[in-house]
């Protein structure tokens, strides 16, 4: 038999072309999978990229995590209380060249499972969502894509993904849990229909890059909860450009190609195109800007040092949050005897727009404040090579614009699998 039609490959394809038609039925239902409804506002991050893929045999490589957490609203918001939230992810990716096939090309294929006991929202309050893994029930296929490396320079992908996996990372961010840092609430508080976390989303993306330049393009689908309706439901588009320098060294660009460098700039653009959005409770129309500056430096003793600025914007009338800034830094190895713990410090400033606040909110505009900012200390505890504890503490001003100035608490416990 050619090995063109490996039967790992047959199974990765055939996984891919069937994800569509059955998403469905693993989704949890609520009002927009039920029919027309809104599409909830959530605006997290996908829980961390999958930790490094253990190669298992002829091409084949597999990873895993889970992410479980105890939230609490101390004081302020709507109301003092708990709830806990479960996000798990398990994939794997299919390396052609590995295999033996044809160079440059790469399937990868995974499951998302989030469990929370309760709407976060309605303790603190807060438009940004403090924790970047609350989400509704699901159990859902959350990536089934496939990239192609043309040359040393060019690649392209095409499948399910998400928009977050590719435009708007803040590397030095990622372990501050705000769901601001990870993607600007500019894109996804005014946009439900963003394809990102919990919603993955049917899309194209083609990249360019070398050592000092990188570029990208992408067009995924409008209404990601609704994964087999294509772009029939709007689609929004994509650009981000970046400026490296400063190589790392035993930096891998293959497939890391917009947060390669010591210092990093990168700005980008994005327009949602809607042409019925009363019909399937979405965004109407509109387009935004964001910027991400990054360094990093080496300290005494093995430390090192990462800061960050963010920036969004989209200024039109009908957008909740017309603008963004979030700034922090990051200290790993800050301890002698804890080499692979990282200390976090970040402030997430989201400015409102008080209409289209105060309407959704049932009150008068006179009584939204301009902006909600949360103010975030977090640290990373590496207990053993796979688990690591988290304790995060948030102070959020103006939660909403609207409710008293909340303290949220969060433990969270991070498994990686294989």
């Amino acid at each position: 038999m050619p090995r063109l039609f490996h039967p790992a490959t047959a199974v990765l394809i055939l996984c891919a072309g069937t994800f569509g038609p059955f998403s469905g039925i693993w989704a949890a239902e609520n009002p927009a999978t039920r029919g027309n409804g809104p599409v909830p506002d959530i605006t997290g991050l996908s829980p961390k990229y999958l930790p490094a893929y253990r190669h298992l045999t002829d091409g084949i490589s597999w990873a895993g995590h889970a992410d479980s957490e105890l939230f609490s609203n101390l004081s302020g918001g709507i109301r003092r209380g708990s709830e806990g939230s479960l996000a798990g992810q398990i994939g794997g990716e299919y390396d052609t060249e590995q295999a033996g096939l044809w160079k440059g090309g790469k399937f990868s294929l995974s499951l998302m499972g989030i469990y929370s006991s309760k709407v976060q929202q309605n303790y603190s309050g807060d438009i940004q969502t403090a924790s970047n893994i609350w989400a509704p029930d699901a159990i859902r296929f959350y990536d089934a894509a496939f990239r192609q490396r043309w040359t040393d320079w060019i690649n392209t992908r095409v499948g399910y993904m998400d928009v977050n996996y590719y435009f708007d990372v803040t590397a030095n961010a990622l372990q501050l849990i705000n769901s601001s840092f990870g993607i600007t609430p500019t894109m996804t508080v005014n946009v439900p229909g963003t394809a990102t976390y919990p919603y993955s989303g049917l899309g194209f993306l083609v990249g360019i890059h070398n050592e000092h330049l990188s570029s990208k393009v992408a067009v995924f689908q409008g209404d990601p909860q609704h994964q087999t309706s294509a772009f029939d439901r709007g689609y929004m588009a994509l650009w981000e450009g970046g400026l490296h320098w400063g190589k790392k060294e035993d930096e891998d660009l293959e497939d890391n190609t917009d947060n390669y460098g010591r210092y990093i700039l990168k700005i980008g653009g994005w327009h949602y195109q809607q042409s019925n959005p009363d019909l399937y409770g979405l965004s109407p129309t509109t387009s935004g800007i964001y910027a991400v500056a990054e360094g990093n430096w080496g300290l005494s003793g093995e430390r090192e040092l990462g800061a960050f600025i963010q920036m969004g914007g989209a200024p039109q009338n009908l957008n909740p949050v017309p603008w963004y800034l979030g700034l922090g830094l990051r200290l790993g190895h800050p301890f002698a005897s804890r080499p692979d713990d990282s200390l976090s410090v970040g402030m997430a400033k989201a400015w409102l727009r008080s209409g289209p606040v105060a309407e959704a909110l049932g009150v008068e505009p006179a009584d939204i404040r301009g902006a909600e900012t949360s103010y975030e200390l977090t640290y990373v505890a590496k207990l053993t090579e796979h688990v690591s504890l988290q304790p995060d503490l948030q102070y959020i001003q103006h939660p909403n614009g609207y409710y008293p100035d909340s303290t949220v608490g969060i433990l969270r416990v991070h498994v990686e699998f294989f």
